[in-house]
């Protein structure tokens, strides 16, 4: 990462206020928090940013700890849901990213917790037995020795950045972009629409540029005609959450269930805390073409082949209590361009690609496509970049093939693992020497996945 990425330590006073559906002030570089360290008080363009997601919010935060002079300003349509579990796990390789902001790492641990371990068993059908585990040791230096998954619910990471963002940009919650039209060379018009029936007029702001932000089904993207090419998996994705006390019966906190019809993830999303049970999150597989009303229909039957004793306590009555259910289809698919140079408009996270959850790299792949844009946007905005417009879109180069390579290939791979037919000893012994990732799990031999990062000073541009 580049140096400029963090400057700004996280008790320095700050003067820029956050606004709910209120209108947004002329952007004036003199009174943003990022403006230290250049004495030019001429207005500077804001940084508009449609989506306040945990990709976007992390987006803004970098920027925000940076020397930039631009305003920041986040468009979000929805009020955001603290008790959302939509995105559940951080991977360990994304904690040198989250890292980069000062002392975010720790608060996010201290907010969610670590997972104590992860393992690939056969269905419940066939026994659940273990075919590889690991149990990670996190007492260590941040608690983090043995880099198991951070298990914090989208709601909760969302809360800090939030408030860590309170007087460092704009949140403007219950408003939408609407549409995007190129304005001149160094700017672009973002237009804006309430989403709340409290507020009242659309508006253009103008803007050095936009980053959508805004998930996979992106207006954005779609009217500036950017494709999102792939393809949909052979199968819809359902997202259970519930309660279950999976402990009792040996499950580790994430736990791969091969088989070719049953199989799924079964992974704790957060601790038991004031007398109530751990949540956990049971993804399994139905055909496509499954109505969602017979999804919700026949969970019940669906969790019996997936849960261990069929859900059922010693006495034989259902041990589980469902609190959402949220059908999905599996998709591997990737934007043809990261960046329009017509509309200065950069695309990170679901908005820009969209992968399957079983390798764990969705979210992670969007904080990477964060983390290297604010490098790029740093770099551009104080004026050192040596070509601006070539380097944006050599950075859309670097994170399509980034995905192609680290997310999309690994991610393919995964789907295809839990698929497998493992329900004989010979079959095991048969996988385990012919995977090598659960390989390497059995042996007890470290595994080591690619990095997501892309660095910028590597970059045509730069």
């Amino acid at each position: 990462m580049a140096s400029t990425n963090v400057m700004a330590s996280d008790d320095e006073t700050l003067n820029t206020r956050s606004t709910n559906g209120t209108s947004i002030p002329q952007p004036n570089g003199a009174s943003h928090p990022n403006n230290n360290n250049n004495n030019n008080t001429s207005p500077s363009l804001p940084i508009i940013i449609a989506g306040g997601g945990c990709v976007g919010l992390f987006l803004a935060l970098l920027l925000s700890h940076s020397p930039i002079r631009n305003p920041i300003i986040i468009i979000e349509p929805q009020t955001p849901d603290p008790s959302s579990t939509r995105a559940m796990a951080h991977q360990p390789l994304t904690y040198p990213i989250l890292a980069q902001v000062p002392n975010l790492l720790p608060e996010l641990v201290q907010a969610g917790s670590l997972s104590s371990g992860l393992c690939f068993r056969t269905s419940v059908q066939h026994g659940s037995r273990l075919i590889a585990g690991k149990e990670f040791d996190d007492s260590g230096d941040q608690g983090m020795q043995g880099k198991g998954q951070l298990l914090l619910p989208q709601g909760k990471f969302q809360k800090v950045l939030m408030r860590r963002l309170e007087d460092r940009a704009e949140i403007r919650i219950g408003w939408s972009v609407s549409a995007v039209t190129p304005s001149g060379r160094d700017c672009v018009g973002v237009h804006v629409t309430p989403t709340s029936p409290t507020q009242l007029g659309d508006e253009k702001i103008e803007a050095t540029y936009l980053i959508d932000a805004s998930g996979a089904h992106s207006h954005i993207r779609k009217q500036l005609d950017i494709k999102l090419e792939g393809e949909t998996l052979d199968a819809q994705l359902v997202a259970t959450d519930l309660s279950f006390d999976f402990r009792a019966h040996g499950f580790y906190d994430a736990n791969f269930i091969m088989d070719p019809v049953d199989y799924g993830l079964v992974g704790r999303i957060n601790s038991a805390t004031d007398g109530q049970p751990a949540l956990w999150r049971v993804s399994y597989g139905v055909p496509l073409g499954v109505s969602e009303e017979d999804i919700w229909q026949k969970v019940d039957d669906k969790l019996r082949v997936m849960l261990p004793n069929g859900g059922r306590d010693e006495k034989g009555e259902v041990a589980y209590k469902v609190v959402r259910i949220a059908p999905y289809k599996a998709q591997q698919r990737l934007a043809s361009t990261l960046y329009d140079a017509s509309s200065r408009t950069c695309l990170v996270g679901d908005a820009a690609h969209l992968t399957n959850p079983y390798a764990g790299l969705g979210l992670a792949s969007g904080i990477a496509d964060a983390s290297s844009l604010s490098d790029v946007l740093i770099r551009i905005l104080t004026d050192e970049a040596s070509d601006p417009e070539r380097l944006l879109e050599s950075w859309s180069e670097a994170r399509r093939k980034k995905f192609l390579e680290a997310v999309d290939k690994p991610s393919r791979m995964a789907y295809k693992r839990v698929k497998a037919d493992v329900n004989t000893d010979e079959k095991v012994q048969e996988f385990v020497e012919k995977d090598p990732l659960v390989g390497a799990l059995k042996s007890g031999m470290p595994v080591k996945p690619p990095s997501l990062e892309t660095k910028g000073e590597e970059l045509e541009g730069w």
